[in-house]
């Protein structure tokens, strides 16, 4: 199945704590990993979701139960979408996966599932590594069989620079105090 595009970048009637399905798709229309999660709300950065700890993540012939929190943001623009984990028993802070068509669309029994294809590169800041750029050989290798335009090349490269100096620096939204305002919020959702 490919993925779904010309889907808007702003949902519209949103609700806090509706469940909002994360579902990433590769370049060629194959299934990557999908992530449920609930809606906390947007701010200057973009779209907030809550990933609770135990939740399943998976993707075609793996998954796993997430073992921390963490919260998503979904940007409002740009080729990324941020895993941020609340628990310092992960390595990873800051994880950002590199996507472009990222859109948002109802489903039929409530909630929303926001879409994104996963162009490879990961920017990630870890506890013990520090921050550095992931998947570069992924990236080059998916570039030929994938038959990626030398357009989004460019803006995949020139987003993977902008995001390592951002991350690097603390900068918002990636730094801790920031996260800990939206953190805040899921103590207020629904059981």
């Amino acid at each position: 199945m490919p993925f779904p595009i010309g889907l808007t970048r702003t949902p519209e009637s949103v609700r806090f704590g509706s469940l909002i399905v994360s579902r990433a798709w590769k370049y060629d229309g194959t299934p990557h990993w999908v992530v449920p999660g609930f809606y906390l709300g947007a701010d200057e950065h973009g779209h907030w979701l809550h990933q609770p700890a135990g939740s399943l993540v998976a993707r075609p012939g793996t998954a796993h139960l997430a073992l921390t929190d963490a919260l998503c943001l979904i940007p409002h623009h740009g080729f990324w979408v941020a895993t941020l984990y609340s628990d310092a028993a992960d390595d990873f802070d800051v994880y950002i996966d590199l996507a472009t068509s990222i859109g948002w669309h109802p489903l039929r029994r409530g909630g929303w599932e926001v879409n994104s294809v996963d162009m490879d590169l990961d920017v990630i800041r870890s506890r013990t590594r520090g921050t550095f750029l992931d998947d570069e050989d992924e990236f080059e290798e998916h570039a030929l069989k994938m038959n990626y335009p030398e357009e989004l090349q460019r803006q995949m490269r020139e987003t993977s620079t902008s995001l390592m100096a951002q991350v690097a620096e603390n900068l918002p939204p990636f730094t801790h105090s920031h996260r800990q305002l939206w953190l805040a919020k899921v103590a207020e959702l629904p059981r």
